[in-house]
């Protein structure tokens, strides 16, 4: 079994949770998604060749955030 390795954590900012309103809502999940890794890269000197999976969970799962996040914020 291949070890597993938690590098760190780090959220987006908190909006108003109704569509089209507040100041994140013109920003797509995966745009949002993409932020988040690339300051996990940047604060942690990770070099992304070495990276074989995200695990990434959404807490609540609705429209443009269905999707496999981890993967298309990644891409």
């Amino acid at each position: 079994m291949a070890e597993a390795y938690i590098i760190d954590a780090v959220r987006t900012p908190r909006g108003i949770g109704k569509v089209g309103k507040g100041s994140l809502a013109h920003l797509h999940p995966q745009h949002l998604g993409a932020t988040v890794l690339g300051a996990i890269r940047d604060r942690n000197n990770l070099d992304t060749a070495t990276v074989d999976d995200i695990i990434w969970g959404t807490s609540s799962q609705r429209g443009a955030q269905g999707a496999d996040m981890g993967r298309m914020a990644a891409l």
